[in-house]
């Protein structure tokens, strides 16, 4: 008996005919029309009414709907408010030291305006890179000797804070007229009082592509050898002349108006000693010369 199985036969499908897709039994619809065959129903083609249930479904899906579009709606207003309070327009500049003269903040506002110009989105203070835009400012401008960056907690509001550097020399070079830090740096804009020293540069050699018209090691030697001449209060030194000999540096005291022939490979202390000797010496004998060479350790030639 087990071995003889009837084939199930596959259900059939109903078929429906043109117009009865109206009249389909469908969940959560109260059914609706006549209970005569002589007799039909108002509006029978849309018969098919929603119940209370299907209705209160609906307008839940349709709120959660306009809820996500406010909510995106939203989203893009805060997003947009976000980005102008972080839109920099014309940033703050402030000097973060006194000085004797205000600096010129227009020509450091064209160089953050061309900065942006070459980052756009960098407008944006949660965008800036002070890095770089400090590298930019100090490039136009070698006075700047730091730039620093200060924001608000949300990225907005920049302003840029400038210190600037110290001169050690007022260096003339030709017709040109340049301010000397310790670093060798020359610069033409002078935020601070006149510096005591003015260098007078008779070579004839403009500053190198990095802005400084001597090596560090020159200025130091020649910090070093106007500090300790003056340490020996035989006259302040207001002048250095570099004339176009090699190693040769003049330099000039004030109350006396003859040259002191010095050599910038020479130790600028021992200079100095020899210096501080010889006017002693001259100004005993009564002596005013032409010049004074000291070009020579432990030597001094008069004329």
């Amino acid at each position: 008996m087990g071995l003889f199985k009837k084939k199930q036969k596959q259900a059939r499908q109903p078929q429906l005919m043109a117009g009865q897709n109206d009249y389909v039994f469908r969940r959560s619809r109260t059914l609706t029309g006549s209970v005569s065959a002589d007799v039909t129903a108002g509006a029978a083609q849309r018969g098919q009414l929603k119940t209370d249930r299907l209705k209160l479904h609906e307008l839940k899906a349709h709120r959660r709907k306009l809820m996500r579009l406010l909510a995106i709606v939203l989203l893009c207003i805060a997003c947009l408010i976000f980005l102008i309070a972080n839109f920099i327009v014309v940033p703050k500049m402030t000097a973060l030291q006194p000085g004797l003269h205000k600096p010129d903040y227009t020509s450091y506002q064209k160089t953050v305006d061309a900065y942006f110009g070459d980052h756009p989105l960098e407008r944006f203070g949660f965008l800036l890179d002070g890095a770089n835009l400090a590298a930019q400012l100090k490039h136009d401008h070698p006075e700047v000797l730091v730039m620093s960056l200060s924001r608000d907690w949300y990225g907005g509001n920049v302003r840029i804070g400038l210190t600037f550097r110290q001169p050690l020399l007022v260096w003339h070079t030709g017709t040109k007229l340049f301010y000397v830090d310790s670093e060798g740096l020359a610069f033409t804009y002078n935020h601070f009082a006149e510096p005591s020293v003015a260098v007078t540069d008779q070579t004839g050699l403009p500053p190198d592509q990095s802005g400084a018209v001597a090596s560090t090691r020159f200025i130091r030697f020649l910090g070093q050898m106007v500090a300790a001449v003056n340490g020996y209060k035989k006259g302040q030194v207001n002048s250095v002349i570099i004339p176009p000999s090699t190693r040769e540096i003049d330099l000039k005291l004030q109350g006396r108006n003859y040259p002191i022939k010095t050599n910038s490979d020479r130790d600028p202390l021992q200079q100095a000693e020899d210096i501080a000797n010889t006017l002693t010496w001259l100004d005993q004998k009564g002596i005013k010369p032409q010049y004074v060479d000291l070009r020579v350790a432990h030597k001094a030639f008069y004329r």
